[in-house]
């Protein structure tokens, strides 16, 4: 799909340029401990050698990239397997991408433009397990609002989080495949969801991008509505989350990370079986109404991955899109992004 260029560059890429391309790691279970790397065939945690890892979330109130950590963490899935999990909640993905490379966190719950961004700027970081395939993102706008569809949007503001910024990717892919073009929508960079949704209740913006829970949080506050699910009209190869680490980290700790990878097969099997109190978990971990919570379980639930796969085209799509979005010239190779040692 052909997205229209732009002028700026995106915050992804401004958070990365200054990165080094040997981004640092975290020492592996057997560096820091002088012991063998543990054997995961063990079938007691009391054998097993407990293993620290910082997992980073791109949004930590988002369903998607949220719930198989909070789930674990609630449900004592991470300490059964032997990992010592330290969850920390980050709002961007260029945060997230920094924090990787500084050594700061191990491991990213992220979106699919977050690792290929990185690999762009040479920064060592890979997607290698796969949690959610098709985009949630979907375009909100106001409770009145006579906008039903990106194809609606010319001549008006629509939010975005950040220029350069998956929010950013959705709303130009929609809008190409819709036939308007970006020139004729502006643009509004709203940063955080809390501040894009306020943009919208006090009439800053015309409505914005963001996944489709939010559309539920805004009509139970009575500021807004669903208009159009991007993906319905993208179409075409996605992956929208992953978890991704930097290519040393992912060679030195494959037990650990398969011990990692097991967990959330077993946790998203576990939410897909358990409705109710998934639900229930979502509405404390992530503070949600039980009819957002709900509502978005029902719209989402179905599809995320349990096995780990990768659309690999999804990846590549978004390689692809980086020179029009402003955040590199070139897209990098596949290799560069994408690690397939824990596929399969």
């Amino acid at each position: 799909m052909k997205i229209s260029p732009r002028l700026a560059l995106g915050s992804i890429a401004v958070a990365v340029l200054g990165l080094t391309a040997a981004c640092s790691s975290t020492p592996s279970a057997s560096e820091s401990s002088g012991s063998a790397t543990p054997d995961t065939s063990t079938s007691t945690t009391q054998a097993m050698e407990t293993v620290s890892i910082n997992l980073g979330l791109v949004q930590g109130q988002d369903f998607i990239h949220a719930m198989p950590a909070r789930v674990a963490e609630e449900k004592g899935f991470f300490t059964d397997a032997g990992l010592d999990v330290t969850v920390i909640d980050f709002t961007s993905g260029s945060d997230l991408t920094k924090a990787i490379a500084g050594g700061t966190v191990d491991v990213g719950a992220a979106t699919g433009l977050d690792a290929v961004a990185a690999a762009a700027h040479d920064v060592d970081i890979q997607a290698f397990w796969g949690i959610y395939g098709p985009s949630p993102m979907a375009l909100i706008v106001g409770a009145d609002s006579t906008i039903t569809g990106f194809a609606d949007t010319a001549g008006t503001k629509i939010g975005i989080s950040r220029v350069g910024s998956l929010t950013d990717y959705t709303l130009r892919a929609a809008l190409d495949a819709s036939g308007v073009s970006i020139d004729d929508v502006t643009e509004v960079p709203l940063g955080d969801p809390a501040t894009t949704m306020a943009a919208l209740a006090n009439g800053d913006v015309d409505g914005f991008v963001l996944p489709v829970t939010f559309a539920y949080i805004v009509q139970a506050q009575g500021t807004g509505k669903l208009a159009e699910v991007a993906g319905d009209v993208i179409g075409g190869p996605d992956q929208f989350a992953i978890l991704m680490a930097p290519s040393t980290y992912i060679a030195d700790n494959t037990d650990t990370l398969k011990r990692l990878t097991d967990v959330y097969t077993q946790t998203i099997e576990w939410m897909q079986a358990n409705p109710d109190e998934t639900v229930a978990i979502a509405m404390d971990k992530l503070g949600m109404s039980d009819s957002i919570a709900q509502g978005t379980y029902d719209q989402l639930m179905s599809n995320f991955t349990t096995d780990g796969s990768i659309d690999v085209d999804g990846l590549a799509a978004y390689a692809s899109a980086l020179p029009s979005l402003g955040i590199a010239d070139t897209s990098p190779d596949q290799s560069a992004y994408f690690n397939d040692a824990l596929q399969g």
